[in-house]
């Protein structure tokens, strides 16, 4: 599963793209079945049949599952989409999991998401011996609730979460071939997760601002489509939630003019942060650098990245 960096701008809730920075998940079952109604609870089956044969790797290395505080979301994902699925359900009685992920924390970049989709995907694995990306995609939707992010994990390349009747689609957009990105991950996490930001926004625009939203997003979608850098620069404003959330990253007008400085179209931020991405056409090497070091001029280490677009998603070996 891959990673991927929400909204860009204008597209708040709606728009993400796959990055190649990829969770993956391994899974080995027991034949043998439990029922829930087994143990005292959820919780009481993975300290049993999950966590003692589990382990976590790369970013997920210091990651406590046991912590209420901090819930695994693999675990929440595969037991919901089991449970979703009918009352006729059952439990492995032995569960191996090694789970490795290259995905930043908390960052903006799409690490619960794809630790969902990989949930539901072994779920439905072990539910019915295969899993449809659609499917593993519904779930997601259902049970992380973040349909962009959600959609770009489980296809790959740009997405709109778009809501057709009742149902939440995935749909993949144009995005020209001549079009690179950069990521700068600042060391430290927000203090602020995704919910708790959302708090900040606005409950009602007017109507110019709206007008102006909907109007970047336009803009913004044709230069992806086209590789329009003029377009990608204009697109990129926000009314909605960049200028709310841009006081969480000290320095962000620097990093944002850095970015262009060294050669992007643009740059903002990605998802709820505290990372930002830019997009150009150029060897974005630079402008992942010179985002790193407007970053350190405000106090704060970052890595840079140049992660290429995944184009594709959910991938089963």
């Amino acid at each position: 599963m891959p990673a991927s960096s929400a909204n860009l701008g204008p597209g708040f809730d709606c728009l993400a793209l796959a990055l190649e920075l990829r969770l993956t998940a391994e899974a080995v079952w027991s034949p043998e079945r439990v029922k829930l109604n087994d143990f005292d609870s959820p919780l009481a089956w993975w300290a049993k049949c999950v966590a003692p044969f589990r382990s976590y790797s790369g970013t997920l290395v210091d990651f406590d599952d046991e912590l209420i505080e901090k819930p695994n979301l693999f675990a929440v994902a595969f037991f919901k989409a089991i449970v979703n699925a009918g009352p006729d359900y059952s439990l492995p009685a032995r569960l191996e999991a090694r789970i490795h992920s290259d995905i930043p924390i908390g960052q903006g970049l799409g690490s619960s998401a794809a630790a969902v989709v990989a949930g539901a995907a072994i779920a439905e694995s072990w539910r019915v011996g295969r899993f449809d990306p659609e499917g593993v995609f519904q779930a997601a939707v259902e049970i992380e609730g973040h349909a962009d992010n959600a959609a770009a994990a489980s296809f790959g390349g740009l997405q709109a979460a778009l809501l057709q009747g009742r149902k939440t689609r995935g749909r993949a957009l144009p995005w020209h071939s001549s079009l690179r990105v950069a990521v700068c991950v600042p060391a430290e996490t927000l203090k602020e997760n995704t919910s708790a930001t959302r708090r900040w926004l606005p409950e009602n625009l007017k109507r110019a601002e709206a007008v102006s939203n909907q109007r970047s997003l336009l803009t913004l979608l044709y230069g992806l489509e086209t590789g329009d850098g003029d377009a990608i620069a204009a697109g990129f404003e926000d009314r909605l939630h960049v200028p709310h959330r841009k006081a969480m990253i000290a320095g962000y007008e620097d990093i944002v003019g850095s970015a262009r400085e060294a050669g992007a179209f643009g740059a903002t931020i990605s998802g709820a942060g505290g990372s930002m991405i830019a997009i150009g056409n150029v060897n974005m090497t630079g402008v992942a650098k010179a985002m790193a070091e407007a970053y350190k001029r405000h106090g704060m280490e970052a890595r840079a990245l140049t992660p290429d677009v995944a184009r594709h998603g959910l991938r089963a070996e």
